[in-house]
């Protein structure tokens, strides 16, 4: 019954009401100092409340004057209060409205107009007593009103509000409950309120700072940019389980950058002069966040106290500008699309026409390299007698002067891991190549495994040049390839570097192929014409060249020898691996492209020959290459991977035999002392394998070489011919 009594409205003489010195709207005022509690009766305190909230000339409380007056006191909003003991009570919620009763009721007493106002008021003003209610409960009546109501505080002082709330559980397991419980009280997302906290414990720092005493309300907008930057507070290391900064060094320096500083006057270094802040306003701090990890723009920002000089430093002015004009576009393109109906007369469509073709010219072209191949050249088509008698590697990744002499029809290039096998094979396959530049990016893009070739990505590739010869069909020949920068480019905002891969014939001009790279725009090319030694192919286990698979098949189906097509004679081959297959054909059916396999066991339907075992691919892959290259050279890298050991007896015959067929030259690479053995094994022209051993000696590739005899020896005596250890 007690409890009920005390939370009836009940009326007061006026002089019995206190106003609150510790009001949150006094947080912002420059004169307001915390009032502990045995000082809030004290009537200077009270003086000095009263006037922080009258204002100058009452101006703070002119508006409910006025109302006063005009209407009287209307009981609204109910005034709220905390009994203090002794009939005397402290205003929790009304401050205000209390206040300006105080100030009519002397008014009232030095003879002054109140209007309507009725005078009884000032001994009975109605009131709600919640002595009873804790701090969290005023807090909370507070900020409903001042907060999330229709009478809001300065974003400061609800920050204060806030803070005061959940100080008491800072670091404590309570802390995110009493954050939910301030949030579903309240209405406000949790978001801002955690904006607002972390800006307020930086105004506390601040506050503790040397630069203190330069607080202003003002800037609170600063604080809230500042903590709203991932950038700065990742600078500042900033840690939310405290809510403060870890780098305090960092944290002092941001600080000197909106406070006013004392420096030695460089002309008079006896005078000490006071300059301006560097930053001033919230936006400053969104440029700021552009190039906080820029010690260099930093420093120009330090020495011009200007940030739209440090942000010119740091390179991102541009940048600002571009995403401007950017969204400025989409704006206008957006307004301009709900007109388009509008667009009628040819003038109209001129015009836009002109609009979209001046769009197109400054549009960012892809950054990949496009190229194409075209149309090539063959040096030695026909009536070759002799392939490469000898390689001479002066320049290619690992290979420095290395010769590679007395080459046969079948060459075998074995050796270690890392000994340079695959580089070799690929030096022999950019000879072949000549100047051709497409099918050296394309080799490129293919040992990488990447879906294109990007410009930059190409730049950081490629470092080293390349300087290849060699004796081909009695003639020499060679490669040369360099990265240089051109100085004939006229546009260069984006141009990246340029290229030049020449080849030389005996009795033939220099062939320079040219290829200028740009970042947005496609390459550039240069030359007469593009013109290869003979046909050749990379055939590797690690990468998948399908258009190549499919103009070696349809070389296979056209050439015929001895009356009997190519593909015949590879497809007899495949069906002794596999006796059910009756035949493979090649199918672009339904837009996909595939070969598809006829088999014997499947009565309904055909499969894709990727449904096939890795090994029966390979080898259908490696014996296209044969008609293909007829006249030419094949390089094979890890020629034994995915092929069965009882196969390659069978295999290496056949490649013999596709190799005398087509008067193919072979290189290919091994780990496999099997597959060497193989080749020995198959009784087929033993006379026309050559084995070539790398061994890698701290960088220096050294060679050991086999003939055809040599090697036959070495194997009957067991010996290890791979260089093996």
């Amino acid at each position: 019954m007690e409890e009920i009594e005390r939370s009836k409205k009940r009326s007061y003489h006026l002089k019995n009401l206190y106003l609150d010195p510790n009001n949150y709207r006094f947080v912002d005022n420059e004169d307001y100092t915390p009032v502990p509690d045995e000082k809030i009766l004290d009537i200077n305190v009270q003086k000095r409340t009263r006037k922080f909230i009258e204002g100058e000339k009452r101006e703070n409380i002119k508006d409910l004057l006025s109302s006063f007056k005009a209407n009287g006191f209307l009981d609204v909003d109910v005034i709220q209060v905390r009994d203090l003991g002794d009939n005397r009570y402290l205003v929790i919620e009304g401050n205000r409205r209390v206040a300006t009763l105080k100030a009519l009721q002397d008014d009232y007493e030095n003879g002054l107009d109140i209007g309507n106002l009725n005078p009884e008021i000032f001994k009975k003003v109605p009131f709600e007593i919640h002595n009873n209610e804790t701090k969290e409960k005023h807090l909370i009546i507070m900020g409903l009103k001042h907060i999330s109501g229709n009478k809001k505080w300065s974003a400061i002082n609800q920050a204060k509000l806030i803070y005061d709330f959940l100080k008491p559980y800072k670091q404590t397991d309570e802390y995110y409950q009493k954050e939910n419980e301030l949030c579903s009280s309240l209405g406000i997302s949790k978001q801002l309120l955690r904006v607002s906290q972390r800006a307020y414990h930086l105004i506390l720092e601040y506050k503790r700072s040397d630069y203190g005493e330069q607080f202003k309300s003002d800037d609170y907008s600063i604080f809230v940019e500042i903590v709203k930057k991932p950038a700065i507070k990742e600078w500042l290391e900033w840690d939310d389980y405290i809510y403060t900064p870890v780098n305090k060094a960092n944290m002092e320096r941001l600080f000197s950058w909106i406070s006013k500083n004392y420096e030695t006057n460089e002309e008079y270094r006896d005078e000490i002069v006071e300059t301006e802040p560097i930053i001033t306003k919230a936006h400053e701090i969104r440029d700021l966040a552009i190039f906080i990890n820029d010690e260099k723009a930093l420093n120009v920002m330090e020495e011009t106290k200007s940030v739209s000089q440090a942000l010119i430093a740091s390179g991102k002015a541009e940048q600002i500008n571009f995403e401007k004009i950017l969204n400025d576009l989409d704006n206008k393109i957006f307004e301009l699309s709900r007109f388009k109906s509008l667009i009628s007369t040819s003038d109209d469509i001129e015009k836009v026409k002109e609009i979209k073709n001046r769009f197109l010219e400054i549009f960012p072209k892809e950054s990949s390299i496009k190229f194409q191949k075209g149309n090539i050249e063959i040096s030695f088509k026909y009536g070759i007698s002799n392939h490469f008698e000898n390689i001479f590697i002066k320049n290619y990744k690992i290979f420095k002067n290395f010769k590679l002499n007395n080459l046969n029809k079948i060459n075998i290039i074995a050796g270690p891991n890392n000994s340079g096998k695959t580089s070799l094979l690929e030096a022999v396959y950019l000879l072949t190549k000549q100047n051709d530049i497409a099918s050296f990016l394309e080799m490129i893009q293919l040992k990488n495994k990447l879906s294109h070739l990007s410009s930059l990505w190409l730049n950081r590739y490629l470092q080293q040049s390349i300087d290849i010869e060699g004796k081909f069909n009695k003639i020499n020949t060679g490669i040369k390839f360099n990265k240089f920068e051109a100085d004939n480019i006229d546009k260069k905002n984006d141009y990246i570097t340029s290229y030049r891969l020449s080849a030389f014939l005996e009795d033939r001009e220099e062939l320079i192929n040219i290829i200028h790279t740009y970042e947005h725009n496609d390459l550039k090319r240069e030359n007469k014409m593009i013109e290869n030694l003979c046909k050749s192919v990379f055939k590797s286990p690690y990468f998948y060249n399908f258009n190549e698979i499919k103009n070696c098949y349809s070389v296979n189906t056209e050439l015929k020898i001895n009356e009997k097509t190519a593909f015949s004679i590879v497809l007899d081959f495949i069906k002794k691996i596999d006796p059910n297959i009756n035949d493979i054909r090649f199918s672009d059916g339904d837009g996909i492209e595939r070969f598809i396999v006829d088999s014997s066991i499947f009565k309904e339907t055909n499969l894709d020959i990727s449904h096939y075992g890795e090994g029966l691919q390979r080898i259908f892959e490696i014996v296209l290459s044969f008609a293909y290259c007829r006249n030419g050279v094949i390089c094979i890298d890890e020629f034994e991977t995915a092929i069965h050991y009882t196969l390659l007896v069978d295999f290496t015959r056949f490649i013999q035999e596709l190799s005398d067929i087509f008067n193919v030259q072979v290189f290919l690479t091994t780990h496999s002392k099997e597959a060497i053995e193989a080749f020995v094994k198959n009784g087929y022209k033993n006379s026309d394998i050559a084995l070539c051993t790398l061994l890698n000696r701290d960088g220096n590739i050294e060679q050991i070489n086999y003939d055809s005899n040599l090697l036959q020896d070495q194997l009957s005596q067991d010996l290890e011919i791979r260089g093996w250890q």
